[in-house]
């Protein structure tokens, strides 16, 4: 990812990945933070049995380490991880953090009342990030606008625009939609959005959430 950022200026910034259970995860982390188009990190937190993981002492030099090196720490999370990336944050309150697709909340089985409780601690507790992104792969086939509603409302409301980042989870999202498709429908559950808040949506939040310098136009992906 990072040779393709080298060859297309288009490319603002690559959150990447590392084992963050090696033994030489710090040092792996130093020398990647070398090149200044890396931004982030993301652990697939999403695949790991243990809820608790990311609270584990073994990771206390990992997640230092990403403070060190000024990187943004993705959490790919799932809404049975909430209370634990809370604690994470109350942690590392220096540590810049983006809630990968709000969390993937389970949206098929018209799951809200604990996601949205979580995910509003969270917003009232800490300084993170939520990504505005991934919803359509945690509906059901034949998702409509209506049931991605509720979920978008409560991140507007508890994140505000000036902590959400639209994503496009291109080529995820083409199991469950087309890229057109997400864009028309970003586009109508954030009609209410002012001209100022829409550029923090698309783009703005995301210069602040990754430090990315020099970013005319920026989008997450």
């Amino acid at each position: 990812m990072l040779d393709l950022a080298a060859s297309n200026t288009f490319v603002k910034g690559v959150v990447g990945w590392v084992d963050f259970n090696a033994p030489e995860a710090q040092g792996v982390i130093e020398w990647l933070a070398e090149n200044p188009v890396l931004v982030g990190l993301r652990p697939m937190i999403q695949d790991i049995p243990e809820a608790d993981w990311m609270l584990s002492p073994e990771l206390k030099g990992v997640f230092s380490a990403l403070i060190a090196q000024n990187l943004t720490f993705d959490a790919l999370t799932l809404p049975q991880h909430l209370p634990s990336l809370k604690e994470l944050l109350v942690r590392y309150p220096q540590m810049r953090v983006v809630i990968d697709h709000g969390s993937k909340p389970r949206i098929r089985e018209n799951k809200f009342g604990q996601w949205a409780k979580s995910m509003a601690d969270i917003s009232r507790n800490t300084v993170a990030f939520c990504k505005l992104s991934g919803l359509v792969t945690e509906a059901s086939r034949d998702w409509l606008v209506e049931d991605l509603k509720p979920y978008v409302e409560h991140l507007l409301e508890t994140f505000g625009p000036e902590r959400l980042i639209w994503g496009s989870d291109w080529p995820v999202c083409t199991l469950a939609s087309s890229y057109d498709r997400w864009c028309e429908t970003s586009d109508i559950l954030l009609a209410d959005l002012t001209p100022t808040q829409r550029a923090d949506v698309f783009g703005g939040t995301a210069t602040r959430a990754y430090n990315l310098r020099d970013c005319d136009d920026v989008t997450s992906t």
